[in-house]
């Protein structure tokens, strides 16, 4: 069975720290991508990513956060003056500093990646793409965050349309070019990334599903969260189902952790590199 590695959250409560995550994001994946899971710890300050352990993954997820993508500790592993790297709901660069590692090491290994809300940003954002920090400040008649009035799981209902590019790899899965979707986001894709390819937008024109251009395996970033409602969405279990096959089909032709030829997409062409 396929390991995938999924990306944790920093929590700090009474000066304890705690890595964080979402059960939804690992029922899903074990219900209908049909793999193993395995959390991917934050960083600290000066700490590196073990990407020996990356690279005997076969898949990638990386979740959401109510914390917002801190661009320059993502992209350019950057450590800012501030030594403040984390306020609840407003700023997490353990998980910046994981979430930029562990892109640059799926990119190096053609490795499937799923990315979730915060997860499509992140790649926006490593592929030299910028974010609006604020989506209440742009004009739209749609609106992107929760409904806090109501209880949780309700907040994740569906609540507007995403329409889908002809011919992309969401098109084919969904068989129709519009598909309705939650929306629970503060931020959003201002300027699309280098090499990033959109699958999907919204009504107001807001990117909200993108892939890696000319990708060789299953690549794809989604603003909503398709693990939510999965039971009862078709659409969502046809997501994971296809993250899972082509984690299943890259387990057998990767090296699993030994050094091997891979393929590198470089964040600011259009082409893919052959790392050999």
């Amino acid at each position: 069975m396929p390991t995938v590695g999924i990306t944790a959250n920093r929590i700090i409560d009474d000066n304890v720290h705690r890595d964080w995550i979402r059960r939804r994001y690992i029922d899903a994946l074990v219900g209908y991508a049909d793999v193993e899971v395995v959390v991917l710890p934050t960083l600290a300050r000066g700490h590196n990513s073990d990407e020996f352990a990356l690279a005997r993954l076969d898949g990638l997820v990386l979740t959401g956060d109510e914390s917002n993508v801190d661009s320059c500790v993502l992209r350019n592993g950057s450590e800012p003056a501030d030594v403040t790297d984390f306020v609840f709901a407003q700023r997490d660069r353990y998980r910046d500093r994981l979430s930029g590692a562990s892109i640059a090491t799926a990119l190096s290994l053609g490795m499937p990646i799923l990315a979730i809300c915060r997860g499509l940003q992140e790649l926006n954002v490593y592929f030299d793409g910028t974010l609006y920090d604020n989506l209440r400040t742009i004009p739209s008649n749609i609106r992107h965050e929760e409904d806090l009035r109501l209880e949780r799981d309700r907040q994740y209902d569906p609540v507007h349309r995403l329409n889908l590019w002809r011919d992309g790899v969401l098109h084919r899965l969904a068989d129709r070019t519009e598909v309705w979707v939650n929306s629970l986001h503060g931020q959003g894709i201002d300027r699309l990334g280098n090499n990033l390819v959109i699958e999907g937008v919204a009504d107001d024109g807001l990117i909200e599903a993108i892939r890696i251009k000319d990708s060789p395996t299953f690549q794809i970033g989604v603003q909503w969260h398709p693990e939510w409602h999965i039971a009862t969405d078709t659409f969502s279990q046809s997501l994971f189902s296809s993250f899972g096959e082509s984690c299943r089909s890259y387990g057998k032709r990767s090296c699993r952790g030994r050094a091997c030829p891979a393929l590198s997409v470089s964040r600011r062409s259009d082409t893919l590199l052959d790392t050999e």
